[in-house]
């Protein structure tokens, strides 16, 4: 999912454009999502436009897209399942514990929820708790608001990571990869936000199915739109859904479900295999900002949002009105995120990353060579 704070040999620039796009489509939905002006609606136009804003939220499923393509690359590059696993907390905690602890500060001195009436026990357990990225897997509130996407990601790191072991030393072999199956499938039917990581496994196990066909993926913008209106059409909005797979089956919306995955095959092989001049600004300059920044960006833009919102809620709207209120909230939000994820970026992602990566390495060289696989 994430941008490592290194470019490989086989780095892929429109793919890593691809995560900057990501962290600007929900970006840019939070700015509407902020209130400060109603979602657009009352005629086809409008309605169109404010489902198409509202659906950038999907931008989130973009990026478990890119996390079932680079999953797959990176169990084959590492030495061990252990090797794998310690460089996926290596990548993600290096700068999820600094932004859950700044979030938390920010709830505890504002007294906001879901720590504002809380007992210090209490706080500490659910501290705990989302720092380990247990919700919405686990049912409690989350402190930090996209940490349920990490639950998401860690769910998918260790099924991959599962199933690996098991294709590789199991024995009986198939009984136990068909249960790891049926589990992995069980959990996207419950979740169904999850089922995106499959379109990245799929594009990165048939990439060259997919680039013997180049000439039918030269419109991912028209892919893109498909995607955004058909998994919306699903009402697959909130994090923690209670509709499930089972539901969409039931009631019809397993069409738009299958529409909206079919869409999501067509525009992600379209990226990955820079197939579009359509997907050529992601190479650009400013994308492949964005995209070494996403993960940070991600984290840190929805701190920087709340402050400010309250800020111009209480000092803009009032005095210039809603519209030029959600001007300054973007460009302020962006202003101060854009540095925010930089040194995070910088300072997390990349240094602290690698002393966690040298000092997982040294313990192993002192305790003898992990064999997990």
């Amino acid at each position: 999912m994430y941008a490592p704070g290194e470019k490989k040999k086989d780095f892929n620039a429109a793919l890593n454009g691809y995560r900057g796009l990501c962290a600007s489509l929900v970006f840019v939905f939070h700015l509407g999502s902020a209130g400060i002006v109603a979602w657009p609606s009352g005629s086809l136009p409008a309605d169109l436009l404010g489902t198409l804003w509202h659906s950038l939220t999907y931008g989130v499923e973009m990026f478990f897209m890119i996390s079932g393509f680079v999953i797959l690359g990176s169990l084959l590059r590492h030495r061990s399942i252990g090797a794998f696993l310690q460089d996926r907390v290596s990548r993600i905690f290096s700068a999820w514990v600094p932004a859950l602890c700044a979030v938390t500060a920010v709830c505890i001195l504002m007294q906001i929820p879901p720590v504002d009436d809380r007992s210090a026990g209490s706080a500490a357990a659910l501290f705990v708790g989302n720092l380990f990225l247990l919700p919405p897997i686990v049912r409690f509130p989350m402190i930090h608001q996209v940490s349920w996407s990490l639950s998401y990601e860690w769910v998918f790191y260790l099924t991959a990571a599962v199933g690996l072991f098991l294709y590789r030393r199991a024995q009986p072999r198939y009984a136990l990869l068909t249960l790891w199956f049926a589990l992995g499938a069980l959990f996207v039917m419950l979740f169904p936000r999850a089922l995106f990581f499959l379109t990245g496994v799929i594009v990165f196990y048939y990439r060259d199915w997919f680039a013997a066909r180049m000439r039918w993926l030269k419109f991912p913008a028209l892919s893109f739109l498909v995607f955004l209106f058909a998994w919306s059409a699903t009402g697959a909005f909130m994090a923690h859904l209670n509709d499930t797979v089972f539901d969409f089956l039931l009631d019809g919306r397993w069409i738009a479900l299958l529409v909206a995955f079919v869409a999501s095959l067509h525009l992600f092989a379209s990226v990955t295999l820079d197939a579009s001049r359509q997907t050529g600004f992601l190479c650009g300059r400013t994308f492949q900002f964005l995209g070494n920044i996403s993960y940070s960006f991600y984290l840190w833009h929805t701190l920087v949002m709340a402050l400010f919102k309250r800020l111009v809620l209480a000092y803009v709207v009032p005095e210039y009105g809603n519209s030029v209120g959600l001007v300054v909230f973007g460009i302020a939000s962006l202003l101060v995120a854009l540095p925010v994820s930089w040194i995070s970026w910088r300072l997390f992602e990349v240094k602290l990353a690698a002393a966690m990566r040298e000092w997982f390495r040294r313990r192993t060289e002192v305790g003898g060579p992990v064999r997990a696989t």
